[in-house]
């Protein structure tokens, strides 16, 4: 009998939160017509770029090798990074870090036309640094690094289906 009313308790969660409109945060959506899309990018610009192709892939974005067979192309034009201390301890060494990063991007229409003129999309965040455990603030760091990646790549894909949007005269 308890097995029973289990069962029913789960289904009646589930219905509850299929029925509310409960969706899973970060979902990029892009228009299924937006086309295939061209990513440039330096090597040094590696990381976000594959993190940049990832996201198109997830949203079936198409990806091209060529410009010419392009609806749009997405130029990645500089990175820049920084840390700087954001509070000091007792032994006026740092206790908190503050990290920042900014992507200049630009993209261009079918035709070479910048849909979206070179613009800067950046995020940051700060975490507490533990001078007797380096290897865990440091690594800390390079989480966070990750973190503001996805953020800045959240922010490239957003803006292209707004100007993909805002294109096609809707």
């Amino acid at each position: 009998m308890p097995k029973k009313w289990v069962l029913i308790s789960l289904t009646w969660v589930f219905l509850a939160l299929s029925s509310c409109g409960w969706q899973l945060r970060d979902t990029l959506l892009l228009d299924n017509s937006i086309g295939a899309v061209h990513v440039s990018y330096s090597g040094s610009q590696s990381s976000l770029g594959i993190e940049l192709k990832r996201a198109l892939r997830a949203n079936n974005v198409q990806l091209v090798g060529a410009t010419e067979s392009a609806n749009y192309q997405i130029k990645i034009i500089d990175i820049t990074q920084s840390r700087r201390i954001g509070a000091l301890n007792t032994s006026v060494r740092p206790a908190q870090y503050q990290i920042y990063k900014t992507v200049d991007y630009m993209v261009l229409d079918k035709q070479g036309a910048q849909i979206i003129p070179m613009t800067s999309a950046s995020a940051e965040s700060t975490y507490n640094y533990n001078e007797s455990d380096m290897l865990a603030s440091e690594n800390e760091e390079n989480l966070l690094q990750n973190n503001l990646r996805a953020k800045i790549v959240r922010q490239i894909v957003r803006r292209l289906g707004e100007a993909s949007y805002r294109q096609k005269g809707y």
